[in-house]
């Protein structure tokens, strides 16, 4: 590949970057959106006992969740789930971040309000009411502990939200554990996610006895001009 070939590929991206950074915002008040969902199965989901159970979803698969028309029983909003697949390309149009635990022993949920930056003083909340508010780091040391290792952890998971531009339409993703890391990891290679087509896909993981897919990121190609404003008038 000559000079001139590599500026007509590199030039369009550049651009491509610098518009989009000028669209972000940088108020608060964007994470109170309610967006639809891309869902992702980390392990096989089985169903049955015995000889009977068997697997009825597949780790590694993904799935769209959009409210529906409709009502639980209780009154509630109904969400509609729909598989599409263990490999999907879509646009990763912005990244914030969340802190989240779930206490199985009176199942409910703990969570922080999406933020962007370690040093903003962010709520707390418990099904739904404020009960805490604090630096990141300052509400992860309310829920401290020491694990079997002695090591200090926090009950509070640390939470990657993607905004995904998927088949027209945006949606959120919410990415832990190895899924997360991997993440990181991608967007350290590359400084134009926001402006590339991105391959989500994922690979087995086993650590002892458990088992599950870690989700993957890799460039599909660099978007149009054409493409990055129609990402641009997304954000």
């Amino acid at each position: 590949m000559n000079k001139k070939e590599s500026a007509v590929i590199v030039a369009p991206s550049n651009e491509a970057l610098e518009l989009l950074r000028n669209s972000y915002p940088i108020e608060e008040g964007y994470n109170k959106i309610q967006l639809p969902r891309l869902d992702y199965v980390a392990q096989d989901k089985m169903e049955g006992e015995g000889k009977n159970k068997k697997c009825v979803i597949e780790a590694g698969t993904f799935f769209t969740n959009k409210e529906s028309a409709e009502k639980t029983p209780e009154g509630k909003t109904a969400w509609e789930k729909k598989e599409i697949g263990k490999e999907i390309e879509a646009t990763i149009i912005y990244n914030r971040k969340q802190l989240k635990f779930f206490d199985q022993s009176t199942d409910s949920y703990t969570n922080s309000s999406i933020y962007d930056q370690d040093d903003e003083v962010i709520p707390l909340f418990c099904s739904n009411v404020k009960i805490a508010s604090g630096t990141p780091a300052e509400l992860k040391k309310r829920y401290e502990y020491t694990n079997e290792d002695g090591k200090v952890r926090s009950k509070l998971d640390d939470n990657k939200i993607l905004y995904v531009l998927f088949d027209g339409e945006v949606y959120q993703l919410t990415l832990r554990g190895s899924s997360m890391y991997s993440f990181k990891t991608y967007a350290r290679s590359t400084t134009l996610i926001p402006a590339q087509l991105t391959k989500f896909s994922s690979e087995a993981k086993e650590k002892g006895s458990t088992k599950w897919n870690c989700m993957t990121f890799s460039k599909v190609r660099d978007l149009s001009i054409d493409e990055v404003i129609n990402v641009q008038d997304n954000v």
